[in-house]
């Protein structure tokens, strides 16, 4: 013979609706849930009637003797239900607290219900009720964390993805600009105000280009974990030479001196190792006075080479040193005039994956009275 339904498993199969009311009437006028005032009614129920008749269900199917004793809390707050209700609730511009406070909701008006009717809540059905809302709060946690998730992973993507695009479709009209500029700068009849506005024109465009490499770089890193290399044997001391030589000829007011001992020949891509020269040295050229030295190390041992690159400007602050290889960071002097990049803040970052890709490191010192140094330890063979 069928037990008669417990008290809280009618009330609540009866005053469904109502309580469904009550709760979406709270929801409306709770000011922590503004999003709550922009859904129409089934919208703002969604998944939550499924819910409760799941809970109503278990409730019923034990009281019945013989029966199975119905899903357990966890199994209704983890349900499919559950799960849909929490994506849902995130395509609409809720937070995980405007979730929680909508179900915290749901929670009060139960038991506001049976308050209200004077029906005990105890026992083994206010440990399945608060249960089934304790897992559906977990549940949408994880659901709104996950779908987050993903959603940034695919922001990700496509950012970088147009980064890539952007940096090969800028690099043609910027060559043709560099191919144009040099062009006049070797006619003879360019010369004067002319002759420095197009070397004016040339210089800027160097430093979008070198901007554009920086970008096309960080989507190498970030996409492929790390930069390709095409390593063969090379002599890091005439790259060097090469790249200071560069240097002085651009910063005609900086005095750079180079300390090359040892034996230099390794295995090393040439072309990054000299994008890593030159980003540390322009690093070094950037926040040192103009009447302060740049001092470029090169120690060939045994199995290693060590550069050191040394500038005496303003220390870098301790705070900053931990995240000072990070993208997009730059440093921040006392003095303006002494701030003279015009990068994007990419430069160390970049160095620092140089050196990985070939197995090396890098590292930065900074102090008042010994200037700041960067040192890299570079593997004769990557």
């Amino acid at each position: 013979m069928a037990q008669p339904l417990s008290r809280v498993t009618l009330l609540l199969r009866e005053r469904k609706d109502e309580l469904l009311r009550e709760w979406t009437s709270r929801l409306r006028k709770d000011p922590k849930i503004p999003q709550a005032c922009e859904l129409d009614d089934e919208d703002l129920r969604d998944y939550t009637p499924k819910l409760l008749d799941d809970l109503i269900d278990s409730l019923t199917q034990r009281a019945q003797p013989g029966t199975p004793g119905g899903a357990s809390g966890q199994e209704i707050g983890s349900s499919e239900s559950a799960k849909l209700h929490a994506s849902h609730r995130l395509a609409q511009r809720y937070t995980l607290a405007e979730e929680l406070r909508e179900l915290g909701a749901l929670r009060a008006a139960i038991v506001d219900l049976c308050e209200r009717e004077r029906v005990p809540l105890g026992g083994e059905e206010a440990q399945l009720v608060h249960s089934a809302l304790d897992e559906a709060m977990v549940t949408a946690a994880v659901e709104m964390e996950r779908a987050s998730s993903a959603e940034l992973r695919r922001d990700v993507v496509l950012r970088e993805l147009f980064i890539a695009i952007l940096g090969h479709d800028l690099r043609n009209p910027l060559s043709a600009i560099r191919f144009a500029a040099a062009s006049l700068l070797k006619r003879e009849d360019v010369a004067g105000v002319v002759a420095r506005l197009v070397q004016r024109i040339a210089a800027s465009n160097e430093r979008a280009l070198r901007m554009v490499e920086e970008m096309l770089d960080l989507t190498r890193i970030r996409c492929h974990d790390g930069l390709p290399l095409e390593p063969k044997p090379v002599d890091v001391h005439a790259i060097c030479r090469q790249v200071i030589m560069e240097f002085e000829s651009s910063h005609p007011e900086y005095t750079i001196r180079l300390d090359a001992q040892g034996d230099g020949h390794g295995v090393w891509d040439p072309g990054r190792i000299g994008q890593l020269m030159s980003n540390l040295i322009g690093n070094a050229v950037d926040y040192s006075p103009p009447e302060e030295p740049v001092q470029v190390k090169l120690h060939g041992q045994e199995r290693i080479v060590v550069l050191e690159v040394n500038n005496r400007g303003i220390p870098i602050p301790p705070d900053l040193l931990p995240v000072i290889f990070d993208p997009f960071r730059r440093g921040e002097q006392q003095h303006e005039d002494l701030r003279r990049s015009k990068g994007l803040g990419l430069g160390l970052f970049i160095a620092k994956a140089i050196a990985c890709a070939h197995g090396g490191s890098i590292h930065v010192t900074s102090a008042l009275d010994e200037g700041t140094t960067l040192r890299v330890v570079l593997p004769r063979s990557s």
